[in-house]
């Protein structure tokens, strides 16, 4: 088993990727490094790991907005 450290970071990494529109982001998406990211959130004190899957949730929002245009 990973560390959800290791697991948060690999959300962090594929949500980079989504945003850049990366030829190397493979088949995931933002649901899927939401997924991962809230099941890896682990000890949040600062609340920075829910605040990351909140920006996720928003960014997917306002990418499907914009592929309805």
């Amino acid at each position: 088993m990973l560390p959800k450290t290791f697991v948060f970071a690999s959300a962090v990494a594929g949500f980079g990727m989504l945003l850049r529109n990366s030829e190397f982001k493979g088949n995931v998406t933002f649901s899927k490094v939401a997924e991962i990211a809230k099941n890896a959130k682990g000890d949040d004190d600062e609340g920075y790991r829910g605040e990351f899957v909140r920006l996720v949730k928003v960014a997917e929002n306002l990418s499907q907005t914009s592929a309805e245009k």
